[in-house]
């Protein structure tokens, strides 16, 4: 039998900075932030759409629709914005988790670091989700900066 050797370097490289975006002001700042870190570390970046969650709540059906694709529209600008500034940055959209704290459950070692906005709420299960994962979290406010 041959034990195998994992470089715990390259499992961090592989590891992607994870933001939620729902549409929110501070879910904005954190996606800055979040392409800022990702183009820092060299790391992808996984955009976690959630705002569909958050529509469903408020909205009828007609109502969701046009928001989702509104609120795609918004990202897509801002992802493409990112993109031409740094050309080489992995991005990829994710949805079908209602937050950040069900993709981390479901995907444990996907992520190095959660960004997130300010006024993100802070619950048991995302507490869990992170200590379980072993990301470190960024919290931000971009409109606070010195």
């Amino acid at each position: 039998m041959t034990d195998t050797l994992v470089d715990p370097a390259a499992a961090v490289a592989t590891a992607a900075v994870v933001v939620e975006a729902d549409g929110r002001t501070a879910s904005n700042d954190a996606l800055h932030a979040a392409i800022d870190e990702a183009v820092r570390r060299g790391a992808p970046l996984r955009v976690l759409t959630t705002w569909g969650a958050r529509h469903r709540e408020m909205y009828d059906a007609t109502a969701v629709a046009e928001r989702d694709r509104l609120s795609a529209a918004q990202l897509e600008r801002r992802l493409t914005r990112a993109l031409k500034r740094s050309p080489d940055l992995d991005v990829q959209s994710i949805d079908g988790y209602d937050s950040a704290a069900e993709y981390l459950a479901a995907h444990p070692e996907s992520a190095q670091v959660l960004v997130l906005g300010a006024d993100h709420p802070d619950s048991a299960e995302l507490q869990t989700a992170v200590a379980r994962s072993g990301c470190a979290v960024l919290t931000c406010d971009r409109r606070h900066r010195l």
